[in-house]
């Protein structure tokens, strides 16, 4: 495991886009064979309902970038001044450059900009928050930090109805560095043993395309699967005690936290880690699942923007962050804000 802890770091800002086109898992009259009891229960205890999902010509960059350009508008802060970019996601627009070199281009940032893409999903923005970090200790001053995911482009798992849940989404948090901001602590852990829990087989370089991954409509056959039993487990067997450990290290209990804000897997996962935590269930906010779906890497600072947007830009917070899923990983943050800017959840409006 990694603990961490920064000082002299804080969030300024954070803006989030969806697609306008929500669809609902009660839309579909093949899921789960049209069993209507069978799709409510589902629904009743995962918490899941509806879903943003993209066009097909609308990547998670695209979100991203317009996440991005409504924080620049709306805070003042000039793109000159931002002195890294950091993308985090699982669908990238190309497989080379990386896209963070695209959004680079597409926000007109200097070439005093150092730009990475991280590969990361469930967890994604607690470690981009990370990486940001340590730019910061390294000399940075202002880092501009993508996290999305469009993983409706894998139609094998709506194909095979095997996880019609996940919503797209984008967000832009601006994180830089001040003297005056509280320490922020980090508890980054991996399981790679676990790696093909939730993967997808087809299109890299181990299992290039072929002329047979492809069905009859012309859709790729990512050979996308979700062994949802064994991730189950793992976040019951693994988060709580992570979130503990690191509570530990910062040395605060769960009454100093006013929120813990999760990745929103599903309502049933989040209600047994607050039982674990022994932590109020009202602090954890969830309801963005039923709305927006499981949005990977994006869905904390959606869930952010979506619960506390109000709350978050005129007091002071207290907030807990863990994002887990696909590696294995999991990774926990504490920080604390200072009236920040935040957006609430922005609609995708697409460019003509």
């Amino acid at each position: 495991m990694v603990k961490a802890a920064f000082n002299n770091i804080k969030i300024a800002a954070i803006s989030t886009v969806v697609p306008s086109k929500s669809l609902s898992l009660t839309d579909d009259p093949l899921l789960y064979g049209g069993n209507e009891k069978k799709i409510r229960r589902v629904i009743d205890s995962s918490g899941f309902l509806k879903r943003r999902v993209t066009e097909n010509d609308v990547t998670s960059s695209d979100l991203c970038y317009q996440a991005a350009e409504n924080l620049f508008r709306n805070t003042g802060i000039k793109k000159d001044d931002i002195d890294a970019l950091v993308f985090s996601s699982y669908t990238p627009d190309y497989l080379m450059p990386a896209t963070s070199y695209v959004l680079h281009d597409r926000l007109g940032l200097s070439e005093n900009c150092v730009v990475m893409d991280i590969p990361q999903a469930c967890s994604g923005y607690v470690l981009g928050l990370y990486q940001a970090a340590m730019l910061l200790n390294g000399g940075c001053k202002k880092v501009l930090l993508l996290v999305g995911d469009a993983f409706s482009k894998f139609s094998d798992m709506f194909r095979n109805h095997t996880a019609p849940v996940f919503g797209d989404a984008g967000s832009a948090t601006l994180i830089e560095r001040d003297g005056n901001a509280d320490p922020v602590f980090f508890d980054i852990r991996s399981s790679g043993k676990n790696y093909d829990a939730l993967m997808c087989k087809n299109g890299g370089f181990r299992n290039p395309p072929q002329p047979d991954m492809f069905y009859e409509d012309g859709t790729f056959k990512y050979e996308a699967s979700m062994d949802g039993g064994r991730i189950f487990s793992f976040t019951l067997e693994e988060v709580a005690p992570c979130i503990k450990d690191l509570m530990d290290f910062a040395l605060v209990k769960e009454e100093d936290i006013d929120y813990f804000v999760m990745h929103q897997a599903n309502k049933f996962i989040l209600e047994n880690i607050a039982e674990l935590l022994n932590a109020d269930v009202s602090k954890m906010p969830m309801s963005t699942l039923t709305e927006y779906g499981n949005q990977c890497g994006a869905s904390i600072p959606c869930c952010i923007a979506d619960r506390l947007s109000a709350e978050i830009q005129n007091k002071k917070l207290t907030l807990l962050l863990s994002g887990f899923g696909v590696g294995l990983s999991w990774a926990t943050a504490l920080i604390k804000t200072d009236n920040l800017y935040c957006s609430g959840v922005c609609d995708y409006v697409k460019e003509k």
